[in-house]
Order: C-alpha cells, then sequence, then structure tokens
C-alpha cells in the first residue's frame, strides 16, 4: 500500500504541471489516459469553420473551450501558416476567445492571440458570466442585425461530448451560434490520436485501464484526480472503489458524475493545476500530517 500515491486521469504528458505539484507537496503522482482525443471521420464541417474564421464576413467569436479543440483545428488546417492567418484575422471583424490559460497558451504556441479569457472561473458559465459584449451596443455596429445572417456568429469547434451551454447562452446573447465537431474522445489507446507529445524521464508512471481499476479497488490510492464526465465511467463502470480513496472532481460536470456512483469528491475551485493540487491537499492533508482536512 502507498498512502501517498495519487492517480491523475490524463497522460503523462498532459499531467505534467499537476504531476509536479503534487511531488513538491509530498505525493507521488501517477497516471492513466484512459480516453484520448481523435479527429472525427468527417472532418471538413471543422475545416470550414476554420476557413470562415480566417475571413469572417460578418463580426464572429471564435470560441475555444479546450487544448484539444486548438489541436483539431491545426490538424484540419489548409495550411501551416494557418495561425498567422487567423490572428490577422483579428484586425478584422474577428475576435478570439479561450476557456482559460491552457487553452490560451495552445493558442499563442500557433501565433493567435486572444482577446477575452474569463478571470474568474475557466468554464463555460464562466465565459458567459463574463462575455465582454452587448451586441446591442457599440462594437458590434451599434445595434443587432435585422437579418440572420448578418447577425454576429459564434463559432464553437468541441467535443463530441460537450455540453449545449455555451451554445444555448450565447444563442440568448443574441449570437448565430455554428457549432462543429472538432474531435471525438475515444478509449485510449486510439488508432490515430490527434495530439502525441513525446515522454520525458520525469513523467510520472503511467498505468493501463486494468491496472488502474485495480489500483482503485485495492485501496493503494490515496486519491484519485478525475479531470472529465467521460473518465469517472471509463475508470469506475463496473468497479467498486475502496472507501478510503479521496476523489478530486476537476469541475462541477465531475463532481455530479461521481456522486451518481455513491462518492464524495472534493471540486476543484478552478480547472487548473494549482487548484487540483490544492484540492488534494485540502482532502488529504500534507503527507506526514495526521488525518485528512474537511474540504467540500
Amino acid at each position: 500500500m502507498t498512502p501517498r500515491r495519487v492517480l491523475v486521469t490524463r497522460d503523462p504528458a498532459a499531467a505534467r504541471p499537476l504531476a509536479a505539484l503534487l511531488r513538491e507537496r509530498g505525493y507521488e503522482p501517477c497516471t492513466v489516459r484512459l480516453l484520448e482525443a481523435s479527429l472525427p471521420l468527417d472532418t471538413e464541417p471543422l475545416r470550414e469553420m476554420l476557413r470562415e474564421a480566417t475571413l469572417p464576413r460578418v463580426p464572429t467569436w471564435l470560441c475555444l473551450t479546450s487544448a484539444t479543440a486548438v489541436h483539431a483545428l491545426a490538424a484540419v488546417a489548409d495550411s501551416p501558416d494557418w495561425g498567422a492567418q487567423l490572428d490577422a484575422a483579428r484586425s478584422a471583424p474577428l475576435r478570439i476567445a479561450a476557456v482559460g490559460a491552457a487553452t490560451a497558451r495552445a493558442l499563442a504556441e500557433h501565433g493567435v492571440g486572444v482577446d477575452f479569457v474569463p478571470a474568474e472561473t475557466s468554464s463555460a458559465v464562466g465565459m458567459l458570466e463574463e462575455w465582454p459584449e452587448r451586441i446591442e451596443e457599440p462594437g458590434l455596429e451599434g445595434r443587432r442585425p435585422p437579418a440572420a445572417s448578418g447577425a454576429p456568429r459564434a463559432l464553437l469547434p468541441v467535443s463530441a461530448l460537450a455540453s449545449d451551454t455555451l451554445e444555448h447562452g450565447l444563442r440568448s446573447k443574441g449570437y448565430r451560434v455554428l457549432r462543429a465537431r472538432a474531435y471525438d474522445m475515444v478509449p485510449a489507446p486510439a488508432a490515430r490520436p490527434l495530439s502525441t507529445v513525446a515522454p520525458e524521464p520525469d513523467d510520472a508512471p503511467e498505468l493501463d485501464h486494468a491496472a488502474a481499476r485495480a489500483a482503485c479497488a485495492s485501496g493503494e490510492l490515496a486519491a484519485v484526480v478525475v479531470t472529465a464526465p467521460s473518465r469517472a465511467g471509463q475508470l469506475l463502470d463496473g468497479c467498486r472503489p475502496a472507501e478510503d480513496t479521496a476523489w478530486i472532481a476537476i469541475g462541477e460536470p465531475t463532481a455530479r458524475a461521481l456522486r451518481e456512483r455513491g462518492l464524495t469528491p472534493v471540486t476543484a475551485g478552478q480547472p487548473t493545476p494549482e487548484a487540483l493540487a490544492d484540492a488534494v491537499v485540502h482532502a488529504l492533508g500534507t503527507p506526514g500530517t495526521a488525518g485528512r482536512n474537511d474540504f467540500s
């Protein structure tokens, strides 16, 4: 039994920032990828969305809700200079929104700037609460266009599993929302993974699916950090987890998925490595201290 061992439901590369923070706090991180992003069979709608963002005909927001969506745009782009072309369109009627810092960094790696990132909560709800403009006010021609064809648009390249929260919220604000399937989350290992990152010597050890489920059932894990509702299902369906393991959810949808399985998770304040690491400490206490801290 390893009482300090913390399982992160991400691949080792994606888990690096959190794994480093967990080590600093005295824990022993390990990872399991469970699901991987893969391009959909039909990529033409996503490719067409990128073309429209690059040459917008009406005031347009391109809304990126994950770094994976950025990787998907890069994978289908017609030109290796797509990032520069997209950034150049920001001087025309295009603006770009990113759900959080990781997504903004992924865009920056391709030379794309960002016009809006929510300051408080990195989620669809946070984006809607802090949305930076009202389309009736100056900034989008000062009035709502009379016809849908000329209405300001919001382009959403998202996972096939993405909720419709942002889509409905932007429609209620008066935008004509276009949604494209950017990627699918499929059981690992994917035949054609969307993003592959070379391993590094300091990466946290990776468990396969069976080993991760066995570790959850045996009680050898101090905590499990679950990073998506779909990953909760992949890990727990048909598995009876040990009672003493703490469960950390990256956000409320993931927390709800864990509660539906009879667990009482700690929910991170933000979907960031720092907030997730803090949630682990709140749930477990610092290694070497007696007992766990109360946190909800």
